[in-house]
């Protein structure tokens, strides 16, 4: 074989192996964008800007807002809009707020932010905060109510689309909750750490919740901990929940919750 025919061989055999390497990588980049950005996935992203919102605003002395499912699928509505017709107006030229239906909750006002290109909540959050308006909505005092939507749309100029929508309601909406990074679930009541055992850590968690919650910090206990943590059963929880988590440790009491 002469060394032209080696070197058209080795040639042969490197342009291969690259569109071997080309044809595996588009191969796997399909399967990641249909894997990895699935509804659960989207889902968790909503909720890490939420939290991100929310610790913005309690660094600010501003009180945390309430998410709930029906703002969440306004938002959902608009940031599926935004991906086809970029703007805060709605494709048939309508507000951005026609969204919100007023038969369900009172809403006395309300602001949207969106953005579009960053495919993180940390970085689309940066976006906003360097943005003196985006910004001064997320620290608008009035607020009660967040909900957030991002959609994926790998066809558009942008590919990743972000809206949340700030609303200012009197009435509690149905389903409300503080988003929390504490994804703990009681096992019994007093049991606050979600290990099934009630011991003095519980009390330790539960007092430190007491001051943040004097302090007006973020809440760092979930719905399910609260309930838990309702130890005297009166629909509250105090340092009334709290002596009686105390007795109960001490052998005072034998069961939780205490009926008085």
């Amino acid at each position: 074989m002469s060394i032209t025919e080696k070197l058209f061989k080795r040639c042969i055999a490197v342009i291969s192996a690259v569109m071997f390497a080309f044809a595996a990588l588009s191969i796997r980049s399909l399967m990641t964008s249909s894997a990895e950005y699935d509804e659960e996935y989207l889902s968790q992203m909503t909720k890490e800007m939420a939290l991100l919102i929310n610790e913005a605003r309690m660094e600010n002395g501003l009180k945390p807002l309430y998410s709930a499912p029906v703002v969440y699928g306004w938002s959902a509505v608009r940031a599926q809009e935004c991906a086809d017709y970029w703007n805060h107006k709605r494709p048939d030229g309508s507000s951005y707020s026609t969204v919100i239906d007023r038969d369900m909750i009172e809403v006395y006002g309300s602001a949207e932010n969106i953005a579009a290109g960053s495919s993180t909540a940390a970085a689309t959050f940066e976006q906003w905060r360097n943005s003196a308006k985006h910004w001064a909505a997320i620290l608008g005092e009035s607020y009660t109510h967040i909900g957030v939507g991002v959609v994926y749309a790998p066809d558009s100029a942008y590919r990743w689309y972000w809206e949340i929508l700030l609303i200012e309601c009197a009435n509690e909406v149905e389903g409300q909750y503080i988003p929390t990074r504490n994804e703990v679930v009681p096992k019994a009541c007093g049991d606050l750490s979600g290990d099934g055992v009630v011991n003095s850590y519980d009390y330790l968690v539960l007092t430190d919740y007491l001051e943040r919650k004097n302090e007006s910090a973020l809440p760092i206990l979930n719905d399910l901990q609260l309930e838990a943590a309702d130890c005297f059963q009166d629909g509250q929880v105090n340092m009334n929940d709290a002596k009686v988590l105390q007795r109960y440790l001490l052998g005072q009491y034998k069961d939780l919750p205490f009926v008085f």
